[in-house]
């Protein structure tokens, strides 16, 4: 919360703490996140030192407190003394804390993160399943670089597995060039490749043939390999670029093998206390780690001396320390145990080891999303027909087809991103294009909207902001904006700690529907608090747009 707000709770708690003592109290906690009010007491505690029913002790202590200047009302409820502070001597500290450029930011120490987020296998389009995957990634960077850290965002680009082998053989015999996005191009001989892995031997064994050149050091296969990769990468590229994820840099899979890493890894994991070997396939043995079932053995070669997926992954982690402090993972829930799995393999190498942020997947009305089933939906339909969307709903307005189609665009995109995000990583959800574009709902063209309502009065004011003057005593809805806006540090560093971007929206939303009650009910223009209330319009508006930032959506000043 806002320091000043911080100091005025701190000064009415040592009154607190001065009529507890006088009655042979126990200290009452202090609840800083009430449904009413600024703060709370709770009761509960005292009740069973005092033998006496919480709400008596609520009231009891809410009677001593209404006398304090810095306290407007103090109400009991059940176990819990609600408190509201008086804010009117304060206002004009807050909102110049506010618009600070350091409000809500870090005061601490500053860590060099890199973000590894999307890192999809190079075989097709990205399906919504997985959005979520580029969308948290990239809003938690934008979070964590807003609160102050030096933070970087990278895609692990999977070019030597069997995965990438198989899309190289399946280039090499079965493309069919078309005019699709290239991506949507390649796919179906990836699929043709894929399926023929399965059913045909020859085919398995020249694909898996292609896998052991490489990490031979056959530089024509590899060429091959990487040069399928990177042409399905393009197309993935295009799609991540439109979403506002593109990530800042992209690491090759390849470059762990070719320049030694993945060899050291090997070596230096077979000098392991846990290390055994079972028909020439090393493994650390993990019976002793409390992992189940078939897990416990943890392969890192090939029954031939040939590296794993996860032998690369051990690799690709050792470089992230390297030049980094910390290194966090965006990963969907299907992928706890290898995370488990790599973080007990670095640790035998005395490696630090990275913070996963794992998440559930998205569904859509349909149902669950099956590739075998044939139910995949591909990201870049759903941008296309939430962009064509709303752009049918801004036909109805008097905007010109210019900035109609731009704003389409941004509220489209804006609408996903939203969307996604407003709901805790680990929760599933489905995705609903109406409810994304609702309006009147908890979506990103209300937050939109809000800030574009903000920006007009601005607009209208036509002047520089003036210097607050305070001439009345807030009324209910200021001091529920300022309220609002005075959470913000709150949020962000809830936010932060814990690694959840469902914080920033839901908050986003608070502060939109804080500020369209204010419009309503609080004239700006002409009106003898014009001075407080610009400014109240000014700050929500910055706040506003801060967040939506961090949300990778554009802030609108027209819609």
């Amino acid at each position: 919360m806002s320091q000043i707000v911080a100091n005025r709770i701190d000064e009415i708690l040592e009154s607190v703490s001065s009529i507890t003592k006088d009655l042979n109290w126990p200290d009452l906690p202090v609840d800083l996140k009430p449904p009413i009010g600024d703060f709370a007491l709770v009761c509960f505690p005292a009740a069973k030192v005092l033998k006496k029913n919480p709400f008596d002790i609520a009231t009891q202590i809410a009677s001593k407190l209404k006398n304090i200047e810095q306290i407007i009302s103090a109400e009991p409820e059940k176990g819990y003394c609600n408190i509201v502070v008086n804010w009117n001597d304060i206002v004009i500290d807050v909102i110049d804390e506010i618009n600070n450029e350091s409000y809500a930011k870090t005061k601490g120490n500053v860590d060099k993160i890199l973000i590894e987020h999307t890192s999809a296998n190079p075989t097709g389009p990205f399906h919504m399943g997985r959005a979520r995957n580029p969308i948290i990634g990239d809003s938690i960077a934008r979070l964590l670089k807003y609160y102050g850290h030096n933070v970087a965002t990278q895609y692990y680009v999977n070019d030597t597995g069997r995965q990438a082998a198989t899309l190289a053989f399946g280039l090499s015999n079965y493309e069919n060039k078309n005019k699709n996005k290239i991506d949507h191009e390649l796919v179906e001989a990836y699929q043709k490749a894929s399926k023929l892995l399965e059913e045909n031997d020859n085919v398995k064994d020249k694909i898996y043939q292609k896998m052991e050149d490489i990490e031979e050091g056959d530089s024509e296969v590899l060429k091959e390999v990487k040069e399928a990769a990177k042409r399905m990468l393009e197309g993935m590229k295009i799609s991540l670029k439109r979403l506002g994820a593109e990530a800042d840099t992209y690491y090759h899979e390849s470059d762990l093998i070719a320049n030694g890493s993945v060899e050291k890894v090997i070596s230096d994991l077979k000098n392991s206390d846990l290390c055994k070997e079972e028909n020439g396939a090393y493994y650390l043995d993990l019976e002793s780690e409390n992992i189940a079932g078939r897990n416990q053995k943890f392969f890192f070669t090939r029954k031939n001396g040939l590296s794993l997926y996860t032998t690369r992954d051990i690799a690709y982690h050792l470089h992230k320390f390297k030049t980094y402090d910390k290194a966090l993972n965006v990963l969907g829930e299907d992928h706890r145990l290898q995370s488990k799995l790599l973080g007990i393999a670095l640790r035998e190498l005395n490696s630090k080891e990275p913070t996963g942020l794992f998440y559930s997947f998205v569904n859509l009305p349909g149902g669950k999303m099956s590739t075998r089933a044939g139910r995949v939906v591909y990201l870049d339909d759903v941008m296309e027909k939430i962009a064509k969307l709303a752009k049918e709903k801004l036909d109805e307005t008097d905007l010109n087809n210019e900035i109609k189609n731009k704003l389409a665009e941004d509220i489209g995109i804006g609408s996903l991103r939203y969307n996604i995000l407003k709901v805790q990583a680990e929760k599933g959800f489905t995705f609903n294009i109406e409810d994304a574009l609702n309006l009147q709902g908890d979506s990103a063209p209300f937050a939109m909207y809000s800030h574009a309502r903000a920006s007009a009065i601005i607009r209208n004011y036509g002047k520089d902001i003036p210097d607050i003057l305070l001439n009345e005593k807030l009324s209910n809805s200021e001091m529920k904006l300022l309220r609002t806006l005075a959470k913000w540090p709150d949020i962000v560093q809830r936010a932060v700690t814990n690694l959840s971007i469902h914080y920033i929206p839901n908050y986003t939303h608070e502060l939109a529907s804080n500020f369209n009650q204010f419009y309503r009910d609080c004239p700006v223009l002409g009106n003898n608090s014009e001075e407080l209330r610009i400014n109240l319009v000014t700050t929500s508006n910055k706040i506003l747009k801060t967040s939506l930032e961090i949300l990778g959506i554009k802030a609108p000043n027209r819609m």
